[in-house]
């Protein structure tokens, strides 16, 4: 895990002993030296818009790696475009937003929410304004 925060590092590495899942830590990589972030099965960012955007043409992705770019605007991130080029199966934050836009639907509504109209809209919001 690449953190720009060592005490970000300490918290997870707790919770990962309590589920029994190993995690490691390491300084945030730079465009010089990305530190293997392509190599990893699994890329979560969740870094604020703009911040990872210096490592996206320096990342040796491995097709086999998932990201899963939290950011949605702008849509793709360099980050998730490099990786996309690359062959990398990639989740997006409006992924998220839409995960999370059809629960909230459902529990204030008490209906099942129309997820395919919902992400239609959505992506196409997204796109429009690239």
């Amino acid at each position: 895990m690449h953190a720009r925060r060592p005490e970000a590092v300490a918290d997870l590495e707790t919770l990962g002993k309590e589920l029994g899942v190993a995690v490691g830590g390491a300084p945030w990589p730079t465009a010089d030296d990305p530190l293997g972030v392509g190599d990893a099965d699994i890329v979560i960012s969740t870094v604020p818009k703009g911040v990872a955007d210096p490592l996206a043409p320096a990342i040796g992705w491995t097709a086999a790696t998932v990201l899963f770019d939290a950011i949605y605007d702008p849509w793709p991130t360099p980050l998730a475009a490099a990786a996309q080029a690359a062959g990398v199966r990639v989740v997006s934050g409006l992924d998220l937003l839409l995960a999370q836009a059809v629960g909230q639907f459902e529990l204030f509504t008490g209906v099942t929410a129309p997820v395919d109209a919902m992400g239609e809209a959505l992506f196409a919001a997204a796109a429009a304004r690239r």
